[in-house]
């Protein structure tokens, strides 16, 4: 077998621009392959890490109260009972953070906006607010009393800036009561994609006490936050079935999983008769499936751009293996008048293939992994692309298990295009060879 490596590289470089044609074919191949996946699994850490940033926790926890059967009011009237409860399920590595959420109306002289609301306790969350950067001012100022944070796009739509004062509209679901606050505008949200546009209004808890009239002890949800570290490898719906199940068996009403997001379970929720309080545990990925086409349309198309690159190397290597083989006849003739055997000489051609595979794909996987990391959160977006990707860079997660993939994948797919080439090549007759001579 060591002969016939040698013979089969001396045969490449002895076919030294063929070989490098091929050789940049299918390193580009392993290194297009390699880039899809780590931007497809960038766009799906930054989705998930958007949603936990804005939207939801690992998993949560939300109340709906009826005071009667047409509105809803999306408040939790018991949260200290249902944070007894939930604390000591609570993973290591991660802890409980109140927020509240809903929908709500900025107004500043005539112009008016409305927006996804979330209300947050900047003084005790942790790793979440990190990820929220400010254009402008200081997200630590929503500390203080009937302030507001608002998004780009909100901000230039109602033409304000940091210091200007707005007023803040809020309609109570199924009713037509209405609740206004006055609110000095103290900081700009820089773009932050589909996400951060969406949630354009932040207010701390206590000013959102105040504009719904809550009562003390009254929360909107109760989020799970996580490490990064801690949160790999766990099951939000497991820790999600675990707190429904605690939450029952303390007496609580707990509606069965839905996999909807919050916003979703409102209007069902005017239809049924009940009235009093029920909660409702929901996972990240509940909370933000009506955005799960972005990531499985990326998945989607980096299988059909792999079955195209995969394509390229199979009929690429077959048609120049043919023409080598071709060309090679009296050589063919020559080792078998030697007695070099039929299954030696297809060994001796698929050797070829295998190299111009296997070093050509791990080279291309090794540069695309030095690009991705080069390039990872270093290229800014367009307005477009960051709201679909999540981010204002563009989002590369590289993982040697995907250049491994893609390793294995190429080196396969160049083993089974000199395949019949290699076959062809084996059952040349030597008399039929010299023929040529």
């Amino acid at each position: 077998m060591f002969v016939l490596f040698q013979m089969a590289l001396r045969n490449l470089r002895a076919h030294r621009e063929r070989a490098l044609l091929l050789f940049l074919v299918v390193a580009g191949a392993s290194g297009v392959l390699v880039m899809s996946m780590a931007l497809t699994a960038g766009v799906a850490s930054a989705h998930r890490q958007a949603t936990t940033t804005f939207l939801s926790g690992e998993v949560n926890v939300g109340g709906y109260f009826k005071v009667h059967p047409d509105s809803v009011a999306p408040v939790m009237g018991a949260s200290g009972r249902v944070r007894e409860v939930i604390t000591p399920l609570v993973p290591e590595g991660c802890h409980l953070r109140e927020r509240g959420r809903g929908r709500a109306t900025v107004g500043v002289a005539r112009r008016r906006y409305s927006s996804f609301l979330v209300s947050l306790d900047v003084a005790a969350e942790k790793q979440a607010l990190d990820a929220i950067l400010m254009k402008e001012g200081q997200l630590g100022a929503l500390a203080r009393p009937r302030t507001i944070v608002l998004s780009t796009a909100m901000a230039e739509r109602l033409k304000v800036g940091v210091g200007d004062m707005a007023t803040l509209f809020t309609e109570s679901i199924g009713t037509l009561r209405r609740n206004a606050l006055d609110v000095e505008v103290v900081a700009i949200m820089q773009g932050a994609g589909l996400l951060g546009s969406s949630s354009g209004i932040l207010i701390s808890n206590a000013t959102l006490g105040e504009l719904q009239g809550y009562r003390a002890g009254a929360a909107g949800v109760l989020q799970l936050e996580c490490l990064t570290d801690a949160s790999g490898g766990r099951d939000p719906n497991a820790v999600g079935d675990t707190w429904r199940q605690a939450l029952r068996t303390a007496g609580f009403e707990v509606l069965p999983a839905l996999n909807k997001a919050y916003g979703d379970k409102l209007a069902p929720m005017l239809r049924e008769g009940w009235r009093g309080q029920r909660l409702d545990v929901s996972t990240w990925e509940d909370e933000s499936w009506f955005l799960r086409f972005i990531t499985d349309g990326l998945g989607a198309l980096t299988v059909v751009l792999g079955l195209i690159v995969l394509a390229v190397v199979v009929v690429g290597l077959f048609m120049a293996q043919s023409v080598a083989v071709r060309e090679r006849t009296r050589e063919i003739g020559t080792l078998r008048a030697m007695g070099l055997q039929r299954p030696l000489v297809a060994v001796l051609f698929m050797t070829e293939g295998l190299l111009l595979g296997a070093v050509g794909s791990v080279c291309g996987a090794a540069a695309a992994l030095g690009a991705c990391v080069l390039l990872r959160d270093a290229v800014p977006l367009p307005g477009p692309l960051v709201d679909f990707f999540f981010s204002p860079h563009l989002p590369l997660s590289p993982s040697l298990g995907s250049a491994v993939v893609a390793v294995v994948l190429v080196t396969f797919c160049a083993s089974l295009a000199v395949l019949v080439p290699s076959l062809r090549a084996a059952w040349l007759s030597p008399r039929s060879a010299m023929e040529s001579l």
